[in-house]
Formats: structure tokens, sequence, C-alpha cells
């Protein structure tokens, strides 16, 4: 009989405990809580945005700002990589592929099948793509900068980490000494 009332109990207990409840205050459950997505703006107390960092602060791992074009700070930027390095080379080739042929060709003649030197039913629609051999005389910072900052016409690829932008000038001077990809 002690069995019986125990087991009752128990059910009925367990019953209440599954029972959907009709208030959020005595029983909140996971179904009405609050969520945030990915990248949601939210209002959290006086702030508009808490996920997002302060205006202006800097990631402790930030690189430098990129130097202006013409600026004589550029050329003092070393390349950590020797360029007779194969393995940069190719790294670099492998980026060059990517971010560069387009534009200025497989070669680095500025003849990429978005340039309008390309051949007449590749013509694309920018005109003044240089070929690589315009920037022999320059340094190897002076490219870096470029490729990260940017030129006149050339958007800026900072988003290529600054490892990857020096095995890009390993093998821009690799074309620019007349290589073949």
């Amino acid at each position: 009989m002690r069995s019986g009332f125990a087991l009752v109990l128990s059910l009925t207990i367990g019953a209440l405990g599954c029972w959907e409840q009709w208030s959020e205050e005595w029983w909140p459950q996971m179904k009405w809580q609050k969520a945030v997505q990915a990248y949601e703006r939210v209002q959290f107390r006086d702030q508009v945005a808490p996920f997002t960092p302060p205006e202006g602060a800097v990631a402790v791992d930030a690189e430098p700002p990129p130097l202006p074009q013409y600026d004589p700070g550029v050329d003092a930027l070393v390349n950590p990589f020797p360029a007779a390095d194969f393995q940069s080379l190719a790294q670099g080739r492998t980026s060059y592929e990517i971010y560069c042929a387009t534009c200025h060709g497989a070669a680095g003649m500025g003849d990429g099948p978005v340039s309008m030197a390309s051949p007449a039913e590749l013509k694309g629609p920018f005109a003044g793509v240089f070929p690589l051999v315009t920037a022999l005389g320059r340094s190897d910072g002076y490219i870096y900068n470029l490729i990260r900052a940017g030129g006149q016409r050339m958007p800026s690829y900072q988003r290529i980490p600054p490892e990857e932008r020096w095995h890009l000038v390993n093998y821009v001077r690799y074309l620019q000494r007349g290589g073949r990809p």
C-alpha cells in the first residue's frame, strides 16, 4: 500500500513538472527566452550593441595602418622571406593566381581577363592595368604597401594576411626577372 501511494505521488509530481505552466514569472521555460541571432544589434540596458568593441578600439594583434603610397617609410619595410625560397615562391604563386592574375595576367604583363589589354575575345572593362615591370625599380616595401593599401586604380588587398603579402612580393619579383608561371 505504501509503495502504491509513493508511485501515485511521484507520477503526480512528475506530471505537474512536465505540465505547460501558464506563468512566465513563476516557471520560465527555455522556449520563452529571448534569442539573439549572430550580428544582431540588440538593446541591452543603455548599450545599443554590447557585443561590438567600442569606437576607436584596436585589436591587440592589429597591423599598424598602411603608409601613404609615396611615403619614404615604405622603403624601410624589409621582406622577412628570402626571394630565392621555393616555398615562398610557391605560396606567392598561389596567392597571385587568386588575387592578381585577373588584372595583371599570368605572366604579369597587365593582360588579364578583366584588362582591356587582353586578347580581343577576352577584352575586359579595365584600362590601364600596368605590367609588373613598371615597379621594377621600387623596393619590396613599396610593393607590399601597394598590395595592402591599393593604388590609383588598384583596390586595397588588406584582407590578405601580411605573411602572404610578402610571398606575393617574392613572386612578383620572380615574374619581373622573366620567370614564367
